[in-house]
């Protein structure tokens, strides 16, 4: 056995997955390639870090004066360094040019946070990529042109430009046998809906964390920051990958700041890292803090605590704009769809949004994008139809996301085996639909008796919420 295979054998724990035999050994990184180069550096995107001329940047990638990409720039990584970093870690002399070219190649953060987002491109199933940033490539040689502030510096990694926002916001489908945390002994003042909270907190930052490590990549720098960005209370991608390890059948002289060692054991401790962090929040109660600043400690407490039995039976259809697929077209997470369900609260009662998450099980999914085609201009699709999984998101500024009470019956799909009274609720939907493309706003919410009201008609000019 050569030492490349033992090092399979060892990372793996003898049981490799079958995309080892699909790792190029010189990995070549797709470069950065927009539309046009007509780009610039902008100003500091992530203004915490310190700003250091051996330290990584983060700016705003402009184009046309837009916010168009997040661009990561790397300060340049010597052979010196390399040397130093293999005597520091006790790597036995002599330096040989290709042990050094190893180093480099391994040391190097910019090296490191690239072959992490090529290998995600390249092996990550479809859906899970989007619990990272969208890589769009890198740069190696950046003319001190481009640059505007901070310090000039030749190596960027281009990344989809992550905002505290709904359009950089993930939609996770919920996974039936997921691990419920239980948070009562964290903190026993916890309400029943904030341990739900949390639960699916862990639950979907686990899920990000497996979906790496099932593709043999290691984050090595597993923080709360790194789920969320700065001053944001919810969760987006997870990124920063810059001390990441990504499984080559060559072997390292360090993975992740320590010893080659099994996948197994690094997976265990990054997972044990998530779970610490978000039992540290649960204890703080920062979920009910952020509510309040939202409203009142009256209205929050309120929301949590009270009976519902009644509010079962007065539930809305609610309709939401996702602005990226979301993993698998399901019903959503607690921790996922939660941000879309405060955007769209009414001004009116500020504790709704935690009733209907309270109420959540209550409800049932169903997917929707809207399209133009020759035959049926702005028209619906509702995943079950068959053009359905075609639509990218290229092709539509965005997805629906139709919750609908479980109680209301409603068969959406516009089916010959479906009733004609089913048909038409069904035909009723997809106005709602498209009646919501039609508003300039991130969802809406039909009570019962607004949506037995829509019109039905062929086309959106015409579609209209009846009022008699």
């Amino acid at each position: 056995m050569n030492k490349e295979d033992s090092w399979v054998d060892l990372f793996f724990s003898s049981i490799p997955p079958d995309f080892v035999n699909d790792i190029k050994g010189d990995q070549h990184f797709q470069p950065f390639r927009p539309d046009d180069e007509n780009w610039r550096l902008g100003g500091l995107a992530d203004k915490t870090r310190w700003v250091d001329e051996n330290k990584i940047q983060v700016f705003w990638l402009v184009r046309n004066g837009r916010k168009k990409y997040i661009g990561k720039i790397f300060p340049d990584y010597t052979e010196k360094q390399a040397v130093e970093q293999l005597y520091r870690i006790r790597i036995p002399k002599p330096y040989t040019p290709q042990i050094i070219g190893d180093a480099v190649h391994e040391f190097d953060r910019f090296y490191r946070e690239a072959r992490a987002y090529s290998h995600i491109d390249q092996f990550c199933p479809r859906g899970e990529r989007v619990y990272f940033p969208k890589f769009h490539g890198v740069v190696t040689e950046m003319p001190r042109s481009r640059f505007s502030s901070g310090y000039a510096k030749k190596r960027a990694i281009v990344l989809e430009a992550i905002r505290p926002k709904l359009c950089s916001r993930r939609i996770l489908a919920e996974d039936a046998p997921s691990f419920l945390e239980d948070f009562s002994g964290i903190n026993p003042a916890l309400s029943t809906f904030e341990r739900e909270w949390y639960s699916s907190l862990l639950n979907d930052r686990l899920r990000r964390l497996e979906a790496l490590h099932r593709i043999g990549v290691t984050h090595g720098d597993v923080k709360d920051c790194h789920f969320r960005l700065p001053g944001d209370m919810y969760d987006t991608v997870l990124y920063d990958f810059s001390e990441s390890y990504t499984f080559s059948p060559k072997w390292p002289f360090r993975v992740n700041s320590g010893r080659p060692r099994p996948l197994r054991r690094i997976s265990e401790g990054e997972r044990k890292r998530v779970r610490i962090q978000v039992e540290e929040r649960a204890n703080s109660r920062d979920f009910r803090s952020h509510l309040i600043n939202l409203s009142s400690q009256n209205i929050v407490d309120g929301a949590l605590y009270q009976s519902l039995d009644e509010e079962k039976e007065l539930l809305e259809l609610v309709l939401l704009k996702v602005y990226n697929r979301p993993d698998y077209f399901s019903m959503p997470t607690l921790n996922s769809v939660f941000p879309f369900l405060e955007k769209v609260c009414p001004k009116s009662d500020p504790g709704w949004c935690i009733r209907r998450g309270r109420l959540l099980r209550y409800y049932e999914s169903v997917w929707a994008v809207p399209c133009d085609n020759v035959d049926r201009p702005a028209s619906i699709l509702f995943n079950g139809d068959m053009q359905f999984e075609t639509v990218e998101l290229r092709d539509s500024p965005y997805y629906i996301l139709c919750l609908i009470p479980r109680s209301w019956n409603l068969s959406w799909r516009t089916d010959y085996e479906s009733t004609s009274t089913n048909r038409e609720l069904g035909h009723k939907l997809r106005q709602a639909c498209l009646l919501l493309v039609s508003f300039e706003c991130s969802g809406y919410v039909f009570r019962r008796s607004d949506f037995e009201g829509i019109t039905y008609t062929s086309s959106l000019a015409d579609c209209s919420i009846s009022t008699t």
